[in-house]
């Protein structure tokens, strides 16, 4: 059996403005580095064979304040990317509602209905991180894996094992960022065991 710890990078500083990043890239923010660091000391216990990134700058930072002193093989990833955005990508939100107010409904409410023009699709999406997932549990059938990804990338992941439509895609709980998402691989079979856990971040200094 495979378990993977999937972690969404910590705040950044877009995250903060509201404004999307998708495969562009801002460093995190003060609380971002703070509540990494709070699931570096949660997780001190948890062993790990392997720990892999996204490529982007974000989940890289956030993965090396995860590891601290482990040594751990580390493996960059672009399929464990975020979502390619297009012209969104750089934008604030309230930038998008001006421009593109239709499109951008239907990817935030009504995901099925959403047609990637200029942007990724959440099929694609999905089909890369499960692709990749795959080809890292039969590296490590029996092992724990750590995986820093990314909102919208986890929630694919999360949808597709459920075997959940694509209007099912935002379903709760929502996915913060240093949350914790774990899934296994146990054979065949694919198994979510915990969603967007923020434990860490809920308990007393």
């Amino acid at each position: 059996m495979t378990t993977f710890y999937l972690i969404r990078h910590g705040e950044t500083m877009w995250n903060k403005e509201h404004r999307l990043q998708g495969w562009l890239d801002s460093p995190l923010s003060e609380d971002g580095i703070l509540h990494a660091e709070k699931l570096r000391d949660y997780m001190k216990k948890c062993s790990f064979a392997a720990a892999y990134s996204s490529s982007s700058g974000r989940a890289k930072e956030t993965m090396h304040i995860l590891l601290d002193n482990r040594q751990l093989p580390i493996y960059y990833e672009d399929n464990f990317r975020e979502i390619f955005l297009g012209d969104w990508q750089g934008k604030t939100v309230e930038d998008i509602m001006t421009i593109h107010r239709l499109d951008y409904e239907l990817y935030t409410d009504y995901p099925g209905q959403f047609v990637a023009t200029h942007t990724e699709s959440f099929g694609t999406v999905t089909e890369r991180a499960m692709f990749t997932l795959s080809k890292i549990a039969e590296k490590y059938p029996e092992n724990n894996v750590l995986i820093v990804s990314h909102a919208v990338t986890i929630k694919c992941i999360i949808n597709a094992i459920l075997g959940r439509s694509i209007n099912q895609l935002w379903a709760e709980p929502f996915i913060n960022g240093t949350s914790v998402t774990i899934i296994e691989k146990v054979e065949q079979q694919w198994l979510v065991k915990d969603i967007g856990n923020i434990q860490h971040l809920q308990q007393e200094a």
